[in-house]
């Protein structure tokens, strides 16, 4: 809609003031004059509701925010929907995607200077406040290096870290460089982005430049439009609706429902007689199947669905709308359906594609693709659990405090306990049954459903994450796989060996062939000194959950620790010394993720030393699982030994 007709009611407005003003006099002609104002502002507001604004408004170095004919953004929700508007609001989805303001950007750019293969970056405020990267940048001619100051201009993530990105200076193009650099939240530090995800150093460029309008505008804003004009995807003129993940990215488009209920009459007869409404798509409302697609569209491993459709995609965005089959539009790459043609394809392009985000056996190792591991749940294909049976994209509490804790993992009143299972299995609502069921105690954290059937095997974010896809611990599927089981995840200290007895004696799960090690060294202990690493990322966090800390003790994991402190991959070193620096005693060791090899040996040998002063250390003959003699002393020689055999192939999860 234009601004045409507003022009024209205030044209007709002057002229018959003018008229009103000659005929009636000044005093009737203001009153007139007040009525037709309060007139024309009604005209301006029902004419602005369906107002795009126009391009040449909008800043020419970034990617805009813009509605078109079906997708109206989340400012046209509030007024008739500000409970759930107020909620969202407070969420991540929000701020998933945001234009670099001081409100927005967490990062500290005072006058901050960090370092890149050898090339420095200085973050800082401009003139204007504006946030400013200087780079510095190798000449091709010379050799040397020039210093190009380009404005940082949007931001990715708010919850755990936050991505930034810089206009890449050219006004023909609303492409988009990538810093390096990723800010931790929680830690309140600069570290560099390979850092921060599991992938081998060398896949960290400088800039990766056009990333975010190519890949990241998919799932990080609403109505995604890359609006390239080749199959290069350069020049690209990116436009959405909306930075971030907003109303329509989950209801689909407004624009009818706007204009369905644009009559207040209309829509509260139909509120109150609880009418059907067609005009938008309530995921609550569709099927187990349909709703969790919604959540699919973003949440899942998938690819366009034949390569005709590579570039109308990123030309026009995606042809999915919610409430619609996922599959129609999307491919969805299933790890044990790697004969799909479409699967095959993406294997000859990208031969990494199932090992980076798959287990062997085909679950989910990744984190962001929830879907994925939810269609391969027997809960989800026989039953009715669907992504909305834990979840909920809207609070209905007012109060800050809690939609601050609501916004962490959007989950449900209760589902943090067993509520989430007792939808279906509310048999085992009895003390009795549970128990009964679990071998452990009512309140413990082995009587929690998802602990055994939804156990955090899923890395990303710099820990581990939950499955999302239900099964039961099996020691086989372990030895087949990698995959830790729930057994030895939450019992650190004990044997594959040791777990397998205990499923063979509770559920009857078969009990398989193990070796002399796997019958007598603690599995947790195999996996972080022999495991590759992601394994590795798994064990060092579940060094320091709390969980397994009162099933196997807090007194033995430090050492263990250490030798992860010069792990080959950043994002293993970073973790192991954030569960470190979470053990008692063990704060105050002063080991960085990021220092030199020397600094690294020195506080190795400052853990062993404090480690071996503690008022308790484990002993016994229990303690061998964990390579602790009997008298308490580190069994070495052994846990070089097993170290040696490190698994060191290329690793590359992708989030």
């Amino acid at each position: 809609m234009t601004w045409e007709p507003l022009l024209i009611i205030l044209l007709l407005v002057t002229v018959l003031v003018c008229a009103v003003t000659r005929a009636a006099g000044t005093r009737t002609a203001g009153r007139i004059l007040l009525v037709l104002v309060v007139v024309t502002s009604a005209g301006a507001a029902i004419l602005d509701y369906d107002r795009s604004p126009a391009i040449d408004d909008l800043p020419k170095m970034r990617p805009t925010e813009l509605a078109d004919e079906e997708y109206r953004s989340s400012s046209s929700c509030q007024v008739c929907h500000p409970s759930q508007y107020r909620s969202w609001h407070a969420s991540y989805h929000r701020t998933m995607t945001q234009v670099a303001t001081a409100e927005t950007v967490i990062g500290d750019f005072d006058n901050v200077t960090l370092n890149f293969r050898g090339l420095g970056y200085q973050l800082y405020r401009g003139e204007q406040g504006e946030f400013m990267v200087a780079m510095e940048i190798t000449d091709p001619q010379t050799g040397g290096t020039v210093l190009e100051h380009r404005p940082i201009v949007m931001t990715t993530g708010s919850h755990h870290m936050q991505v930034y990105w810089f206009s890449l200076g050219r006004l023909e193009s609303r492409s988009l460089g990538m810093l390096p650099f990723v800010y931790l939240v929680p830690e309140k530090r600069w570290i560099p982005r390979h850092a921060a995800f599991l992938m081998p150093e060398e896949r960290n460029p400088e800039n990766v430049a056009g990333r975010w309008n190519a890949t990241c505008i998919r799932c990080h804003t609403t109505n995604p439009k890359a609006r390239a004009e080749n199959s290069s995807l350069q020049p690209v003129d990116s436009q959405t609706t909306e930075f971030g993940i907003a109303c329509e990215a989950c209801h689909g488009p407004g624009h009818h429902h706007l204009a369905a209920n644009a009559n207040p009459l209309d829509r509260y007869r139909r509120h109150l007689g609880n009418g059907a409404d067609d005009s938008i798509t309530n995921p609550r409302k569709l099927d187990h199947h349909l709703s969790s697609q919604v959540c699919g569209s973003c949440h899942s491993v998938s690819s366009i669905k034949r390569e005709e459709d590579f570039l109308s995609w990123h030309r026009d965005g995606p042809s999915y709308r919610p409430g619609q089959e996922l599959a129609d539009s999307r491919h969805l790459v299933r790890a044990r359906k790697p004969d799909e043609p479409m699967t095959q394809k993406l294997l000859a392009a990208y031969p990494h594609t199932l090992e980076d985000s798959f287990w062997s056996d085909g679950m989910l190792r990744v984190s962001g693709r929830e879907y994925t591991a939810l269609q391969d749940s027997p809960c989800h294909q026989h039953g009715n659990i669907s992504c909305l049976s834990c979840h909920e994209m809207h609070s209905h509490s007012r109060e800050p405090d809690s939609l601050k804790s609501w916004r962490d993992d959007q989950l449900k009143p209760g589902m943090r306990s067993n509520q989430a299972c007792l939808q279906c299995h509310e048999e085992l609502e009895s003390e009795k049954l549970l128990t009964a069921h679990t071998h452990h105690p009512a309140a413990s954290s082995g009587s929690l459903c998802y602990n055994c059937h939804m156990p955090h095997t899923t890395y990303g974010l710099l820990k581990a994450i939950r499955s999302h896809q239900v099964d039961s611990p099996d020691v086989a599927v372990s030895l087949e796989t990698g995959r830790p089981n729930a057994c030895n995840q939450c019992h650190l200290d004990k044997s594959l060996g040791w777990s397998a007895d205990a499923l063979e004696r509770w559920y009857q799960v078969p009990r398989p062939a193990l070796s002399e090690e796997q019958e007598q060294v603690a599995a947790s202990v195999l996996w972080l000194l022999k495991g590759d690493a992601g394994q590795r990322a798994l064990m060092a966090w579940s060094y320091s959950w709390g969980s397994a800390l009162e099933a196997s003790g807090d007194n033995w994991q430090a050492p263990f620790l250490s030798v992860l402190m010069e792990d080959p991959y950043q994002a293993v070193r970073f973790i192991a010394g954030r569960s470190l620096h979470s053990l008692p005693d063990f704060a105050r060791i002063g080991y960085d993720f990021l220092e030199s090899e020397e600094e690294v040996g020195l506080h190795q040998l400052e853990v062993i030393d404090t480690w071996k002063k503690l008022p308790v250390r484990p002993g016994g003959e229990a303690a061998a699982a964990i390579l602790v003699d009997p008298q308490g002393e580190l069994m070495w020689e052994r846990i070089k030994q097993l170290h040696s055999q490190r698994d060191d192939r290329r690793v590359n999860l992708v989030e």
